[in-house]
């Protein structure tokens, strides 16, 4: 085998390493970037439009009990504006989670549907206060109607947020133990890439040095006259090449000096 064929084989490895390494990094990167992708499209807007609907659940219920005890009108827009704001939000989260996530579709639209009732009710009692209805009417509706509304909507969205909390969890440690996996694979495989740059080296190394630190002592053995202990040939490549050519000129000179003692 060639120096130079020798040489490329070497290198080969290390490339057919480094390509193993870059293969791994890719698939690690692109793990990573699917659950962040999942996260960015999924989880972390559906955990945002959850949060904001508790939010403004709690101002529409707060605003309209400001409304049965003050008559306000600015307290009951405030409460038609924020209950169209949740029917919106409501409707962007149902059409937002995924057709085959069914049990999180059913919930979001049994959400929907009680945001709606929610808002009916209010008004109901809200045009109640209108009419002049008592004030001990007016809350005893209330706590039929509408308070129960109101903890079933807040129950639900409180259980939401808990789910979609635990799944940004459970994606954060995904993310996180395959960045881990492909970390170490990297590294093992740069180690063992290290190692065999390392044996390759010296294995080749001592394959190209040792035959011309041998074919030097040759040449010099002749330099000095000793022209009588063969040049060995100990590879195929150019160094053996060369080793012949040393034992042929060694021959020449003995069968010269031989003519010329005759």
């Amino acid at each position: 085998m060639k120096i130079s064929t020798k040489i490329l084989l070497g290198f080969g490895v290390l490339i057919v390493l480094v390509w193993i390494i870059g293969i791994f990094s890719i698939a690690s990167f692109s793990r990573s970037s699917a659950l962040f992708n999942q996260m960015d499209s999924e989880t972390i807007p559906a955990l945002t439009t959850v949060g904001e609907m508790g939010q403004k659940v709690a101002e529409a219920h707060v605003d309209f009990m400001e409304f049965l005890l003050s008559g306000k009108v600015s307290a009951r827009d405030k409460v038609v504006g924020i209950m169209r704001t949740l029917e919106t939000l409501a409707q962007g989260h149902l059409n937002r989670i995924a057709a085959e996530k069914t049990e999180e579709k059913t919930t979001a639209d049994d959400l929907l549907k009680k945001i709606r009732f929610f808002s009916s009710s209010a008004v109901d009692v809200m045009d109640m206060k209108a009419r002049g209805i008592s004030d001990e009417e007016l809350l005893s509706a209330e706590e039929k109607t509408v308070r129960p509304i109101f903890d079933s909507i807040m129950s639900i969205i409180a259980k939401q947020n808990d789910i979609y909390k635990s799944e940004m969890t459970v994606m954060r440690e995904d993310v996180k133990a395959s960045q881990d996996r492909g970390l170490l694979i990297i590294v093992i495989i740069a180690i063992v890439a290290m190692i065999t740059g390392l044996v390759l080296a010296f294995i080749y190394g001592k394959r190209i040095s040792l035959p011309i630190v041998n074919l030097t002592r040759a040449a010099d053995d002749i330099s000095k006259g000793e022209i009588s202990k063969p040049v060995v040939k100990e590879t195929t490549d150019e160094i053996g090449e060369l080793a012949e050519a040393f034992e042929r000129m060694r021959v020449s000179l003995k069968v010269m000096i031989e003519e010329e003692s005759e």
